[in-house]
């Protein structure tokens, strides 16, 4: 299945919401094999994150990452549109993670505390 990196970024914190979950053996396995691909997807995106960041960012008087107060880190103003250009196409990468699915009827007999919101986060993962 391709999934983008925005995608990805999206959906991690709310996976390893899940992860932590009372929930049917088969989907707890799917969910939690599945956080662990995304993961490790992830880390290149923040790899090659890292790279645009030492690239684009405002430096402090040795050449590094200048953070700010907020613990933010800004952009050259001569390179903000290169940066969002390409930290847009970054997150637009798509990528094919074979994704581990489990049948919905996994949830039909119990009491599972999960909201639509959570569904919806892990609809590519159920079969029907």
């Amino acid at each position: 299945m391709k999934l983008t990196n925005e995608k990805l970024l999206n959906d991690a914190n709310g996976l390893s919401g899940l992860t932590q979950k009372n929930l049917p053996v088969k989907a707890s396995y799917a969910i939690a094999k599945n956080a662990s691909k995304i993961q490790s997807v992830l880390k290149i995106y923040n790899d090659e994150k890292q790279k645009l960041i030492d690239k684009y960012s405002v430096k402090d008087s040795e050449g590094k990452t200048k953070i700010e107060e907020n613990s933010q880190i800004r952009i050259q103003e001569e390179f903000l549109e290169d940066w969002n250009t390409d930290i847009k196409e970054l997150q637009e990468i798509e990528n094919e993670i074979d994704i581990h699915k489990f049948n919905i009827n996994t949830f039909e007999n119990g009491n599972y505390d999960m909201s639509p919101g959570e569904f919806m986060l892990i609809d590519y993962m159920i079969e029907e």
